[in-house]
């Protein structure tokens, strides 16, 4: 803020995966999943939104993922994250929108390489 005087745009990407079996899954790794992937993006969003409104509005864009739309095995608390990052960016777009602040979540996947 203090170098460009306002926000008008937030980018979320931060994401990590742990692996495991549903029946034999860490609660401490699936609650730092948890932690990193939603409530990273919540606390992103909720810091943001006073100076956007300040800037008279902005964009929130949130790197969920492809496995947030199918689901993948072994990877359950990556999957459930991404998904609600995603209704989290609906429920806060709804919320939004009459202060001029756009929020969007992007799904992207692997690609092959070339």
């Amino acid at each position: 803020m203090q170098d460009f005087g306002k926000l008008d745009v937030l980018v979320n990407n931060a994401g990590i995966v742990a692996l495991g079996q549903l029946k034999k899954f860490d609660l401490a790794k699936w609650q730092k999943v948890i932690d990193v992937n939603l409530t990273g993006t919540f606390l992103g969003m909720r810091a943001a939104v006073d100076p956007m409104i300040a800037a008279g509005g902005g964009s929130i864009i949130n790197v969920s993922s492809i496995e947030g739309l199918r689901g993948a095995p072994m990877v359950h608390p990556y999957v459930a994250s991404k998904w609600a990052v995603r209704g989290l960016s609906k429920s806060a777009a709804l919320e939004l929108a009459s202060h001029k602040i756009r929020v969007n979540s992007i799904h992207p996947g692997s690609s092959a390489p070339r």
